[in-house]
């Protein structure tokens, strides 16, 4: 997971056979050498269920209107596929804890490089004034750090009340002074409402809540602090703030953090010695109980009042969140308080129209970006998905694939009630959830090192709850099979790697001029990729670019009849041809691609 977050988040295909191989080839050498591999029912549901939704990805293709793209769709999920596959196969019950702590050990290290490019941009990373400020590296997105990040806290705070020692709870109590300013900087929305949601679900889930519940009265304000006074910063706040000044606040607000994650360690260090020394009371422990009831009542009834009520609430949360997007704000704090979905409503319902126009199948796993762009909205600015995982999937592979998805994900939760008593498995449920709530208005599924770290807290969910079944070993004619099934995953992996990585060299040598070197790569890619137009269209650019017009024309056309769908090889063979072709081709973009400032007024010009 870390290395698919170093490497964008895992965005790019070149990064997934890097890490579905491996967990591929781990998941079937357990397969052969533990013959008492046993698994859970619901783990059995849970990897149908994953396997039959990368299988219906998969068969998307068959009817998909872009089938190059359901392809890298399904290579994409072959990396949640095998992930899920190689940790319940090889980890037992009791590694829950680890499982979990690997996750935060990864989530704490990007955020650490994140932060640091905040806080010390002289020394970390390329700081760029011009830029949106809005912490996204290495993930690549914003919004995806910022999940992310908010997995990170309810993990480290599930740790700070509940890790077996005290030098793991200080430090997990000092990690939450980390995780929370990168949450912050990165000015993302929705990432505090998963926070919100997922803290609730590890109270409601928790049959010892008042413990955790005084944790985070003790650990919650240092995080706090830290976030309160980073947005008092204007060089660290303000988009197109000098460096000297970004400096000079970063460096005062590093030293902050310092003294407040030292601080929040020792704070949970005397929570941790008090728990083993004192005892508490019945008495005390319902004393408590009424007073942050009574608080957590009174702030609701008093908010409610103040803001006109429920139903004014929702009245004014859906006008905004469907007014049009804010103009420029060079002082990011307020677009933290600007409730404006961004276009995600127009984006939702063009899906939904795509969905009603294909009930049963969908159009086709990653087609959603060619049917927005054939109905793109005058004031919404392009994109690639639907910023839903939910409504996109509905989308691009009907009710099935949604069914398939729905059980998918929520099969960890139904195992909560033999589960939550674990330590650590609460946080794992509000983590979980985060990420379940922030994957219905984003596309952090595209991001897989994003979405490993949601699937993972599931699965740890689900290793927990082994203790309250009895799993059944899996038979021999069983084991075989599925580890048949995932040594041709990882071969299927394996080529896609090799195709994807030489179709990126291929990028790479035509962007320094080495149309050669290109074009050879590209021929590569097409023998590795044979249902893929992308190879044809590589070695068409190389040969364009070397003045080889005839050969270009003719990769070109071999790629549109592969996928007469896509409007950049339209436009690619209008770019190497003239007359009646080049106009007809640009027709097809116009009607392909109608909002593309890309059309000249005169089509048949050279």
């Amino acid at each position: 997971m870390l290395g698919l977050a170093a490497a964008q988040g895992g965005y790019f295909p070149t990064a997934w056979g890097w890490a579905s191989v491996p967990l591929f080839w781990t998941a079937a050498v357990a397969l052969i050498l533990r013959t008492q591999a046993r698994l859970s029912r619901a783990e059995r549901v849970f990897l149908a269920a994953l396997t039959a939704f990368t299988a219906w990805l998969a068969s998307s293709v068959a009817w998909s209107s872009a089938p190059a793209a359901s392809v890298l769709e399904t290579e994409r999920a072959l990396v949640f596929a095998a992930a899920g596959l190689a940790i319940l196969l090889v980890s037992r019950a009791r590694f829950n804890r680890q499982v979990l702590g690997a996750v935060l050990a990864a989530i704490s290290l990007v955020a650490a490089f994140s932060l640091a490019t905040r806080v010390v941009p002289d020394r970390v990373g390329a700081y760029d004034r011009s830029g949106v400020y809005r912490l996204a590296q290495p993930i690549g997105y914003w919004n995806g750090l910022a999940l992310f990040a908010a997995i990170g806290a309810l993990l480290a705070l599930g740790f700070a009340a509940r890790a077996r020692t005290i030098g793991a709870r200080s430090t997990c109590a000092a990690l939450l002074v980390l995780l929370l300013p990168t949450l912050y900087f990165t000015f993302g929305r929705a990432a505090w409402v998963a926070l919100a949601a997922g803290l609730v679900t590890s109270i409601a889930v928790d049959p010892r809540r008042l413990q955790f519940l005084a944790t985070l009265l003790v650990v919650a304000p240092a995080p706090a602090a830290a976030v309160l006074i980073a947005s008092r910063r204007p060089g660290l706040t303000h988009a197109g703030s000098p460096l000297a000044l970004a400096t000079h606040d970063g460096h005062r607000l590093a030293l902050v953090l310092v003294i407040l994650a030292a601080t929040n360690a020792a704070a949970s260090a005397a929570v941790a010695l008090t728990e083993r020394r004192v005892q508490i009371g019945p008495n005390v422990q319902r004393t408590f109980a009424l007073a942050v009831a009574t608080v957590a009542f009174g702030t609701a009834a008093v908010g409610l009042a103040r803001s006109g009520g429920p139903v004014h609430i929702v009245k004014a949360a859906y006008a905004s969140f469907n007014a049009p997007p804010p103009h420029f704000e060079p002082n990011l704090n307020r677009r933290l308080l600007n409730f404006s979905g961004n276009g995600r409503a127009d984006l939702w319902r063009l899906a939904w129209d795509e969905a009603r126009r294909h009930p049963l199948l969908g159009a086709g796993a990653g087609t959603y970006e060619r049917y927005f762009l054939a109905h793109q909205p005058a004031d919404v600015g392009r994109v690639r998905d639907a910023h839903s995982l939910y409504v996109e999937t509905l989308a691009e592979v009907g009710p099935v694939g949604l069914a398939l998805l729905v059980v998918l994900l929520l099969t960890p939760l139904a195992t909560l009630p033999g589960a939550r008593r674990h330590a650590v498995v609460p946080a794992a449920a509000g983590a979980y959830v985060a990420y379940l709530v922030h994957a219905g208005v984003d596309w952090d599924w595209e991001l897989p090192a994003v979405t490993l770290a949601g699937l993972l807290c599931g699965t740890a969910i689900l290793l927990a709850a082994r203790t309250a079944t009895a799993p059944r070993q899996l038979s021999a004619p069983l084991r075989w099979v599925v580890g048949g099934g995932a040594v041709a995953a990882a071969a299927f992996a394996t080529i896609a790697l090799i195709g994807n990585t030489a179709l990126s060299r291929s990028a790479t040598a035509r962007a320094h001029g080495e149309q050669t070197a290109a074009a050879h790569d590209a021929r590569r890619a097409r023998l590795l990729m044979p249902w893929s137009p992308a190879p044809w269209a590589a070695l068409g650019q190389a040969q364009r670019a070397a003045g080889h017009l005839p050969e270009a024309r003719r990769s070109f056309r071999k790629a549109i009849s592969m996928d007469p769908g896509d409007w950049e090889l339209w436009y690619d063979l209008a770019s190497a041809t003239k007359g009646r072709e080049r106009a007809r081709s640009l027709r097809h973009v116009a009607a392909l691609f109608p909002q593309s400032a890309l059309i000249p007024s005169n089509p048949r010009a050279p």
